[in-house]
């Protein structure tokens, strides 16, 4: 792994191919590593891991995860800074996203929320100079 993340996340994933070419391309992260099962992408000292449930099976929700399919993303939204709002939220529709709310200008800022694969909703986000 690449050098050291001031903010780590953690995932997991479903289909890491497909969630982490969606934060590839909606939140502008550079993949540091894609095996099966695992990615690591990392955006200005934030790193995000992917894992897929095999990765962990001594966790408690995994039995509830693989059996209930339940979205992994419920109750979390992933903040990114992005260069441009309109692009990320075209990047994630093109991707297969579900647009939560379109661009639009609140506080001297422009964002959207997308919902990604597994569930992940993203709040992509730009400050007006």
């Amino acid at each position: 792994m690449g050098e050291d993340a001031t903010l780590g996340l953690v995932l997991w994933a479903t289909d890491i191919p497909a969630l982490s070419a969606f934060i590839e391309a909606v939140g502008g992260f550079a993949i540091e590593e894609r095996h099966p099962g695992y990615a690591s992408l990392l955006k200005q000292g934030a790193r995000i891991v992917l894992h897929d449930d095999e990765s962990y099976r001594g966790h408690p929700w995994f039995n509830a995860l693989r059996k209930e399919g339940v979205a992994r993303g419920i109750g979390a939204e992933i903040d990114i800074a992005v260069d441009d709002v309109a692009a990320a939220y075209q990047a994630a529709l093109r991707l297969g996203g579900l647009s939560i709310q379109p661009p639009y200008e609140s506080e001297g800022r422009e964002e959207c929320h997308v919902m990604g694969p597994d569930g992940y909703v993203f709040s992509c986000w730009r400050r007006h100079a």
